[in-house]
C-alpha cells in the first residue's frame, strides 16, 4: 500500500508552529507549490541534458521542503535522487524524477484536497 502523501503528524507540527495561523500555512504551502515547480523543471532539464551533478541542488531543495510540509514518501525519492546524483549512479535518473513530478501530483492534490475540507467544513 502507498503511504498518504502527506503526513498528517507532520503537517499538524507545521500549523502548530505557525501558532494554528492556516492562512500563513496556506501561504507557505503556495511557496513549496511554486517552488517545487521550479526544482521539477531544473531536475527536467538536467536529466534531458544528462547532467548528472545538476541533478542534486534542485532534488536536495525539493527534499527538504517536502520533508517541512509532511509529504514524506516524495521528500525521500528526493533524497535518493540526491544521494546518486552526489555519486553519479544515475543510470536511471529519468525514471526516478518521473517518480518524483507523479508524487508531487499526489501531494499538490492532498494538500489543495485538506484545504478546500478546512474552507467547507
Amino acid at each position: 500500500m502507498i503511504d498518504p502523501p502527506i503526513d498528517p503528524a507532520v503537517f499538524a507540527a507545521l500549523v502548530e508552529m505557525t501558532g494554528g495561523d492556516v492562512a500563513f500555512v496556506d501561504e507557505l504551502v503556495d511557496t513549496y507549490f511554486d517552488d517545487a515547480r521550479e526544482q521539477i523543471a531544473a531536475l527536467l532539464a538536467a536529466v534531458a541534458a544528462a547532467d548528472v551533478p545538476a541533478v542534486v541542488r534542485p532534488a536536495h531543495s525539493l527534499k527538504t521542503n517536502s520533508f517541512n510540509v509532511g509529504a514524506m514518501e516524495l521528500g525521500a525519492l528526493c533524497r535518493d535522487l540526491e544521494e546518486r546524483g552526489r555519486t553519479g549512479e544515475l543510470e536511471d535518473a529519468a525514471a526516478r524524477v518521473a517518480a518524483i513530478v507523479t508524487g508531487f501530483d499526489r501531494v499538490r492534490q492532498a494538500l489543495l484536497a485538506d484545504r478546500t475540507a478546512r474552507a467547507t467544513g
